[in-house]
């Protein structure tokens, strides 16, 4: 049996309002997710080379740069 939607017409237009919000969601979630596995990678090499995954690395410039 079909799903049948009586009055779509009445929300449809909801729909094309929250699709930006779904869209952004779901972009924050997939960067968050390949950030996260980038930093678990980086974590992995690092343990992998005997150093201290939490520990930074060392930055020849620690000033910030000028914008």
């Amino acid at each position: 049996m079909p799903l049948v939607l009586a009055h779509v017409g009445h929300w449809y237009h909801a729909l094309l309002y929250l699709a930006p919000v779904i869209i952004l969601a779901l972009f924050f979630t997939v960067q968050g997710r390949r950030e996260r596995r980038a930093e678990e990678r980086a974590a992995t090499d690092a343990r992998a080379r005997g150093e201290d995954p939490r520990k930074p690395a060392d930055d020849p410039d620690p000033e910030p740069d000028d914008l």
